[in-house]
Order: C-alpha cells, then structure tokens, then sequence
C-alpha cells in the first residue's frame, strides 16, 4: 500500500481578499438553514442524537476534500495561504446542538442565520453545522462556511454531498479512495512551496512562458502583496484595537418570506426576465424605497461564467452594478435589470463599477427541484443566508429549492428590515405565499 500524496493547494490572489484582515475574514461568512423532520433525528431516548450528527458529517467530510483542509501560511508569507489536509478533524469543534429549544417562527429567524454560531477558527477548516430543536418537533440545520473556500456555487456542491437525493439510514463507509483525494499535508512550510512551485512550472509549458508570466504582473504589485501578508498579524491587531473592526461589524438582522415557485417564474416570465433577475428588481423596489430623493438606486449582482474547463474552480464570481431610475415601476426595472446583467455576461472585459453608490447587493441560486435528505430525514426547506461586503447596508438572497422560493434579506440593524422585505413581498405578490415553512 503506497502511502497518501503529499498535497497543498495555494489559494488565488483574488480570494485571498477573503481572509485580508479581520474584518473581511467575519463579513465573508455565508449560511444556510435546513429545516428538516425531526423525528429521523432523535435517538431511542427522544433526544436529538448530536453524535450520529457529527458521525455522519465526519464520515462525509471525506467525499469533500475541500471540508478537510485548513489555510496554512507560507514561509515568510511568500505567497498567498495555501489549502492543506489536516490529519484529524475535531467534529465536537465543528458540529454543535444549540442549547435550548427555539420557536419555529418565521418572524423569528435570527438563530438560522448563523451569526450565532460563534466564531470561525481560522486554523481548522473553515465550515461549522449547529443543530437547533424547535418547538414544532423539526430541527433546523444551520450550516456556515466561508467565503474563501468557495462562492455560492461551489458551496452547493458541498450541499449536494451532505444532503442526498435518496434517503441513507448508514453512516457511509469511508473508503482508501477518498482518503487518497484528501492526502496528507506537507510537513513544512517549505513543502508547501515547493508543490506549489512544481505546479506552477507545469501549468507554464515553458521557460519562456514562465519567465513571460512572472513578469505579467507589475513587480511593485507583488511586493505590495507580499508586504500586506507580512505585517497582517500587526495590522489586525490595530484594527481591533483602534475600534475599526467594531464600526465596521455593526450588527445586523434579517428576515425571510416563502412563495411557491412555479407561480413565481411564470410571474418573472411576464416581466421579462427570470426568477433572478425579479429578485434583483424586487429588491432594487425596495432600495428606491429607502432613497425616495435619488433619481436612480444601484445595486451589485453577482454573475459566475463558469463552463466545464474552470468548473472546479472555487471562487468563480463576477460583479456587476446594476443601476434603474428610481421612479420605475416593476414592469420596467425586471427588463432593465435583464439586459444589464446579460450585457455583462456577455462581455468578458474588464468592467468599471464606477460610483461606489450601491446600497448593497441580490443573487440568487438553486438547489434543484428533487427531495433531499440528511442521513434518513426529508429536508423540508432550504433558506440562504447572504454574505458580503460589511460597508453595504443590505443583502438579498433567494433560493429555490423543491417547489419553494426562500426569500432571505440581511440588513443594518439601523435599517427598517421589515419595511424591506414587506416592498419585496409585493413585487411577488402575485405567487402565493408559503406560511409556516
């Protein structure tokens, strides 16, 4: 038996914004509550059974390399963090249970947001489950990881592995396969560079091509980067200490509406446009209703142009500012919304966000029309949480799961998050809406 490959995978200057300094590394958290039937979840005692939890998720960990790897830094901090295998994941760390029964209330969602959580460690891997009892007899699943591992494409095909399309009774077996994609981490951080060299060489072909992509960049801009990577440790230090991170992380609430789906894609097809580009308009409706004095409102959306040769990718996202008048009714601001991200997509140069006039931004993702189920438990919803850049005021994320659209908002706390959701509510008010989840 050969012993395991010996693996480092060095992460994109671009996702290393991710984990820049203190404040990116808490605002680039995203999360999803799955609320499931909780009677699959109990043991003989009635309890919720924690430890066939973090069995099960342990044992699937496996089939994910990506959950079973750690950012480790480079000598010297010579290039960007690097993904490792860590020998042993500490489950207890990873896959709690909530310490009281809560409310299955839809008005009352800040538990399945995530943000109670706790927070991230940024040496273990960058993922955590909290099981939550409810008072209904379900259970919800609040599932976190971070940005840096992947966006939110990347983060449905973890989903796709913890929560199966088939009911699964057995814990899986975890196989000499699947240990060998995860591999074992280098034993030093000069390992870790010289993997990383050797495949970089490879992907060059040449020693003219090498020497040409090196000197692609500006070599001021790396010394800049390799510069901000070594005093990191001193400038988060100030950042908590100056009371930046505090302004900044101000604290936040969310709400969340269902509507059936098959109503609302016929709705946004009547528009003019789809079920994401009605979620950006409603939430732009909601915008111009915050800033009644502005002759237009903007907000980013996030658009991925991945195609099979880059389908591994981790982070494969693309912003666009989406910019209407104010005034603009529905019917207008779907189209617009339509033709401006399609422009986008469209055009593969470089594109100027101009103004950073924004209020935030809306996306929205799918997890598919088949039933899914954690270990022998239906999944009855699925409601996602969105991430993003803590200067934006507010958040919309939609996500179709089943025959359901979950309709999630994160604002400021000082912003009327209920006022948001209710315009929000209105441009959909046309598919029936789904009450008690």
């Amino acid at each position: 038996m050969s012993d395991p490959e010996v693996k480092a995978e060095l992460i994109g200057t671009l996702d290393e914004k991710y984990v820049a300094n203190v404040i990116a590394f808490e605002s680039m958290i995203a999360a999803a509550a799955l609320i499931l039937d909780g009677e699959r979840m109990r043991g003989a005692d009635g309890a919720i059974d924690l430890a066939a939890v973090q069995a099960r998720l342990a044992a699937l960990t496996w089939q994910v390399p990506a959950m079973r790897q750690r950012l480790a830094p480079t000598p010297l901090r010579a290039t960007t963090p690097a993904w490792v295998p860590v020998a042993e994941i500490d489950i207890a760390k990873h896959v709690t249970l909530h310490p009281s029964i809560e409310p299955d209330d839809p008005k009352r969602v800040e538990i399945l947001t995530g943000r109670l959580n706790g927070p991230m460690d940024l040496s273990r891997p960058l993922w955590d489950f909290r099981v939550v009892e409810l008072d209904s007899g379900r259970v919800a699943i609040v599932a976190r990881y971070h940005h840096v591992i992947g966006d939110a494409l990347f983060g449905l095909k973890i989903g796709d592995v913890v929560a199966g399309t088939t009911p699964t009774p057995f814990i899986p077996e975890v196989t000499a396969a699947e240990r060998d994609a995860v591999g074992v981490a280098p034993r030093t951080g000069v390992g870790i560079l010289a993997i990383a060299w050797r495949a970089w060489w490879a992907d060059q072909g040449s020693p003219g091509a090498a020497w040409h992509e090196y000197w692609r960049k500006p070599f001021t801009r790396r010394l800049r980067r390799w510069g901000g990577r070594v005093i990191r440790p001193v400038k988060n230090r100030a950042i908590v200490t100056s009371g930046e991170a505090e302004r900044l992380l101000v604290p936040r609430h969310s709400r969340s509406l269902e509507v059936e789906l098959g109503p609302a894609m016929k709705l946004a097809y009547r528009l003019g446009g789809t079920i994401h580009d009605l979620t950006v308009a409603a939430t732009l409706r909601a915008v111009a209703m915050l800033e009644p004095d502005s002759e237009t409102v903007s907000l980013l959306v996030p658009i991925s142009r991945r195609t099979r040769t880059d389908d591994a990718a981790r982070n494969h996202i693309s912003i666009v500012k989406v910019t209407v008048p104010t005034a603009d009714p529905l019917e207008l601001v779907v189209p617009s919304v339509r033709a401006q991200v399609q422009a986008a997509v469209d055009d593969r140069s470089h594109r100027d966000l101009g103004a950073a006039d924004w209020r935030g931004y809306a996306t929205y993702i799918t997890w598919g029309p088949k039933q899914r189920f954690f270990g022998e438990a239906p999944i009855a919803s699925v409601t996602g949480w969105p991430a993003g850049d803590p200067r934006d005021d507010l958040a919309c994320l939609s996500c179709s799961y089943g025959s359901t659209l979950s309709i999630s908002v994160t604002a400021r706390a000082t912003t009327d998050v209920d006022a948001v959701l209710a315009v929000i509510a209105e441009s959909f008010s046309g598919v029936p809406s789904i009450v008690g989840r």
